[in-house]
Formats: C-alpha cells, structure tokens, sequence
C-alpha cells in the first residue's frame, strides 16, 4: 500500500472515531513530547564526533480495544530526526560542525498490552512496525565565519521502514485517559544516497554511507 493510502485510511479512521462508537471498542487521542535522534553504522572515526539531535514529536492515534488487556493502535506522528557532527577539513585545522535536519510523517501500528486493566492506573506495553515518509531534509553547515544551510532532500531517501518498542501508562480520570509513553525506534533504511551538493558555491560529494535512524521518544497525551 502506499503512504498516501496509508495517510487517507488514518484520517478516516480519525473521523469514524469522533463519531458514537461502541464503549470499550474504540477511541481517539492526542500526544506530543520530546525526540532524541541519532543514527548508526556511521563510518570509522566518526564514533566520538557524532551528537544526538533534540526535537519535536507528536500527532494523532486511534486505540481499538480486543479484549480489556489487548489492542490495536495506529498512529500519525510527525517527528522531527537527524544527527549533528564535527568533522576537520582537508588540513585539520577547521573543525567543521554539520547538523542534519529530517522531517517525517510516520505511521506506526501498535499492539498494546495494559495491565491491571480494571484499574485505574494501568502500565503498559507495545511494539509494532513504522512507516515514515521525509518531507525535509536539512544541513546546516558552520566553520570559521561561514555558516549556511543546504537543502538536502535530493540525497536522502524518502521512505523509511522500522519497529517501535516502548511502554509508559494510562491513567484513567473522570473525563478521559492521561497517557505517557517512552518508545526506542530504529530504521531499517539507510538515510542518506550517493551524490553531489554544493556549500557556499563549492561542489561537494558524498558517498552513501550506512547511516540509519534511531532514536528515544518521550510523548504525554490524552484519550478522549
């Protein structure tokens, strides 16, 4: 299926979920919370120059429940990645600092586990599979008194695939459920490809490297 049927298929599941629905089966909700982003199988040296990027992380989910314990929650996100580092120039003089920005629209589908279902506070478990799509792709550039931004989309790939693990709780209050949960995804994609782009007018080449996303997420929502 593609992304854009896959979009379609969550927002008309977000609008069949505002309307009466049998109590227990389905319902809706909102998060937002903070990203940690990073990337492996960066080149050899690289290790000790290599940052995690903070940002932002958030959007809409859909749980439909099986049973009191068990169920099923896709999720539209959009979710901000990338990785910063240091690197020298030809001499070893200029330290040169490189952030990647990445913008991505994912669609993670979760099996959730509650327990102590009857309760009122309930942790819980999930895992499932992640679709992203990139929108934007970033790389700010800074040395001595240059500083500048290039538009990177050309040499990223646009689609990634990955599996999400995590847990946290939900908190059931007289009008809705509070939800917190903190979640570890990788990519199975590699980020960026082979090609060239220019900085500052200077044609500059890089050579696709095994760089895949991965990251923290610690998100607080509410179930209406």
């Amino acid at each position: 299926m593609k992304y854009g049927q896959l979009i379609i298929a969550v927002v008309l599941l977000t609008v069949v979920s505002i309307t009466p629905a049998y109590a227990g089966k389905m319902s809706f909700g909102v998060k937002a919370g903070l990203n940690m982003s990073n990337v492996s199988g960066t080149p050899e040296g690289w290790d000790d120059s290599i940052e995690w990027k903070a940002g932002i992380t958030g959007g809409a989910f859909l749980n439909y429940a099986i049973n009191k314990n068990f169920s099923l929650q896709p999720e539209i996100l959009y979710t901000q990645k990338g990785f910063g580092s240091k690197l020298f120039d030809d001499i070893d003089i200029l330290e040169i600092d490189l952030t990647l920005s990445l913008d991505y629209f994912e669609l993670p589908v979760l099996a959730k586990y509650a327990f102590s279902a009857d309760k009122k506070f309930r942790p819980t478990l999930f895992a499932g599979p992640s679709f992203a799509y990139c929108f934007g792709s970033e790389l700010a550039v800074s040395w001595w008194l240059f500083s500048g931004d290039v538009d990177f989309s050309s040499l990223t790939h646009v689609t990634d695939f990955g599996i999400v693990l995590g847990g946290g709780f939900d908190y059931v209050l007289s009008g809705g459920i509070l939800v917190f949960d903190a979640r570890f995804t990788y990519g199975f994609t590699k980020v960026i490809l082979s090609g060239d782009f220019e900085i500052n007018g200077d044609t500059r080449t890089i050579a696709e490297d095994d760089f895949k996303n991965y990251g923290l997420s610690f998100m607080l929502g509410y179930v209406f």
